[in-house]
């Protein structure tokens, strides 16, 4: 068998939202390993937010802040960040819609002048809304998580924004204005009074990620297969030549998946690395 590149989401693909990695997908990937294919974890997150359960999975590499930063058997290889002139307008918009953003470095994230108030709870938060409280406890609980105003382009490059939007109307406006310039990623939501996404560069993210860690291993992309679950996951179970959507993954998101496998808590990772042969 070709040797391949296994590309992982972690929440909700290996991680599910409690107990930790299960000791079935650690020993999948310990196996696959053995036999000689690579395994990256591929995630939105930025390397200085990645969890504590990875410390003990055995990895090649790490695609980090959605493609914008690749890191191949400890070394960094890629590494790419939006434009300053991009920030500048994209942050102006965004203030002037009144949304929560997050601006999330490489080493720091930086948090808009409304998301300061209401993460310090010095201003209410609407609804009382149990997401806007689970970003309040892991954002206050960090110590690189800084105001806006500490911000400096030129030093503090930022390739990835998340954001918070309390309409729908608010969300249709920030598809309008950014979809040419970013992917925009909506996550599912549990009422029409908050959405949660990220606005990803068009220029890297988890699909070029794939390509650019094969190009560099010299391997083809034909024997690439990404696991996900989300619309951040989009473009790399696009771009890998098999796509396997978890059990538990976005509904819109199956009918453009090569594979759908069990879901996170049944270990799909595990069981369909097996199916394929490579554990």
């Amino acid at each position: 068998m070709e040797k391949k590149l296994v590309f992982l989401d972690i929440d909700g693909t290996i991680l599910p939202s409690e107990g930790g990695i299960h000791p079935a997908v650690k020993e999948a990937l310990k196996k696959a390993r053995a036999k000689g294919h690579r395994i990256f974890i591929c995630t939105g997150r930025s390397c200085h937010m990645l969890p504590e359960e990875l410390a003990d999975v055995e990895l090649d590499g790490i695609v980090a802040s959605a493609g914008s930063d690749i890191w191949i058997d400890g070394e960094n290889v890629y590494r790419e960040s939006l434009s300053a002139e991009c920030l500048k307008e994209t942050v102006g918009i965004l203030d002037q819609l009144e949304t929560i953003y997050i601006l999330e470095g490489f080493q720091d994230v930086y948090v808009s002048k409304r998301g300061e108030r209401i993460l310090s709870e010095s201003e209410p938060i609407p609804g009382d809304n149990p997401e806007i409280i689970r970003w309040k406890n892991f954002f206050n609980g960090r110590k690189n998580a800084r105001s806006i105003d500490t911000w400096v382009k030129e030093q503090a490059p930022v390739p990835k924004i998340s954001f918070i939007a309390w309409s729908r109307q608010e969300v249709e406006r920030i598809f309008q204005v950014f979809e040419k310039t970013f992917h925009v990623v909506l996550f599912p939501a549990r009422s029409e009074d908050f959405f949660n996404g990220e606005l990803i560069s068009r220029r890297a993210n988890k699909g070029t990620a794939i390509h650019k860690t094969a190009e560099y291993l010299k391997m083809d992309i034909k024997d690439t297969i990404a696991f996900g679950d989300s619309m951040n996951d989009y473009q790399m179970l696009e771009e890998a030549a098999c796509g396997v959507l978890m059990g538990n993954g976005d509904e819109k998101m199956k009918d453009m998946a090569d594979r759908v496998c069990e879901t996170v808590e049944e270990d799909g990772v595990a069981k369909e690395l097996a199916r394929m042969g490579l554990c």
